[in-house]
């Protein structure tokens, strides 16, 4: 299954633009985008954004002047389906979805990955619920991972399980839930006990927005396998995993503590300077391992950084190491900037939303710099982060607020590391987490 963006008018007429997996597509007049007119006047510099995970694609109006119009309709926000017209400035793209095991314009077999939207299961029999046996009575989002007429049984779960499935009271049955240590875009967080060990776990549920094949969830899962295989002081560590009852479960390291966005929070802007260093060069140590071995996180954040306690002092822990970009890669995750944007695009470096598809270990070290300057300052690198086209306008487009604008107390030497390592170019900043530990060192 593809999604095909023909251009029917305009300066780029003719050109047409093919997506067989999760992507985002922006046009405008600036350079930075995908499908840069400078010559059309009336576009503006970031004039919309199509997120695709194929046959799903949403369009979002990017605050521009002109607007954005579906079918002869302006929209801020909707979903396009095969056939819409999009309008913008002198420019009309038609969407058209297509299911085919042809090769993409950059020759890459779209077997690999693929979404069907069906209503029927298994050998022409219907789709049920994975947990209370409902049938599908709508047509459903099927992610398959290499079965191209989607022959398998399919895991779903009807909309009233979904909203349930993280709170049954044992939803895994080898493990006893004791509390939900937190909730977010990418599920629900508990503290559990293994039935048999005892060993206290930390278990993250993920319910997936789509209905999936089981080469599907084999190859989610066989991805995240891999990933356990991370060892480090200042990596959590993964135990196990598996899917029960239509949801993912992770069995992970138990970190007595917090997080560094909490530790942010409690007094926003007064954070001590040294110990934020600290906390940073620990997180940059398990970069350093996991780059080594070609491992890319593509989403620290400060949420995602676990602070435990040691004999020694305090301990810095990476989390969900891979979790966003296999999820996110497969299409279990629906479309990502249709929920919780605030949370991760503030982190995110400019070229990663640009192609989600080719991440370097620099977007990990731009991330963990942005996580710094929150950490001291309580504030995103950028002014009125706002959710929606606003936040990505500034992603793409404005340069980072100096951390001495934040917090006046901060090093001129720490300041401009910082200013280094947020650098839009990734050739501009450090080229290895080892060379952004050596630099902010100093400041420990």
């Amino acid at each position: 299954m593809r999604v095909i963006l023909d251009v029917l008018q305009g300066p780029r007429k003719g050109r047409t633009f093919v997506f067989d997996r999760h992507d985002t597509f922006i046009v405008g007049r600036s350079r930075f985008v995908h499908c840069p007119m400078p010559e059309d006047t009336a576009l503006s510099r970031d004039h919309f954004l199509i997120e695709i995970s194929p046959p799903r694609c949403e369009i979002r109006d990017l605050g521009s002047t002109n607007g954005t119009y579906v079918n002869d309709q302006k929209v801020d926000r909707g979903r396009l389906r095969s056939g819409d017209r999009i309008a913008a400035g002198q420019s009309v793209f038609q969407v058209r979805v297509e299911g085919t095991g042809a090769p993409s314009q950059d020759g890459a077999s779209l077997a690999a990955e693929r979404t069907a939207t069906i209503i029927v299961g298994h050998n022409g029999s219907p789709i049920r619920c994975a947990s209370c046996g409902a049938t599908a009575s709508v047509e459903v989002d099927v992610v398959d991972g290499s079965n191209p007429d989607l022959s398998q049984p399919v895991e779903w779960l009807c909309d009233l399980c979904r909203a349930e499935a993280t709170t049954l009271p044992q939803p895994v049955p080898h493990y006893q839930t004791l509390r939900e240590l937190g909730r977010g875009a990418m599920g629900v967080v508990y503290q559990a006990r293994h039935l048999q060990t005892k060993r206290l776990v930390a278990l993250k549920l993920i319910v997936p927005e789509s209905a999936a094949t089981r080469s599907a969830i084999d190859r989610f899962l066989r991805e995240m396998s891999v990933i356990s295989q991370l060892k480090h002081p200042n990596i959590v560590e993964w135990l196990e995993q598996g899917m029960t009852r239509g949801q993912f479960w992770f069995a992970m390291e138990y970190v007595t503590g917090t997080n560094l966005e909490a530790l942010a929070n409690t007094n926003p802007g007064k954070y001590p300077i040294k110990q934020a260093c600290r906390m940073v060069c620990q997180v940059l140590k398990g970069l350093e391992q996991a780059h080594s071995l070609g491992f890319v996180h593509r989403d620290i954040k400060p949420e995602n950084i676990l602070i435990g306690k040691t004999p020694d002092g305090l301990i810095a822990k990476i989390s969900d190491f891979g979790l966003a970009k296999s999820f996110r890669g497969l299409g279990l995750s629906g479309l990502t900037f249709s929920g919780e944007m605030r949370g991760t695009v503030p982190f995110m470096p400019p070229e990663q939303m640009l192609d989600f598809k080719t991440v370097t270990p620099s977007a990990d070290l731009y991330a963990t710099a942005a996580t710094l300057y929150y950490l001291i300052s309580g504030q995103f690198i950028y002014d009125q982060i706002n959710d929606g086209g606003d936040l990505i306008r500034t992603l793409l487009e404005e340069p980072p607020v100096p951390i001495q604008k934040r917090r006046a107390d901060v090093p001129q030497g720490l300041a401009a590391v910082l200013q280094k390592c947020l650098a839009r170019d990734p050739k501009d900043r450090y080229p290895t987490a080892a060379a952004m530990r050596q630099a902010i060192r100093p400041f420990c």
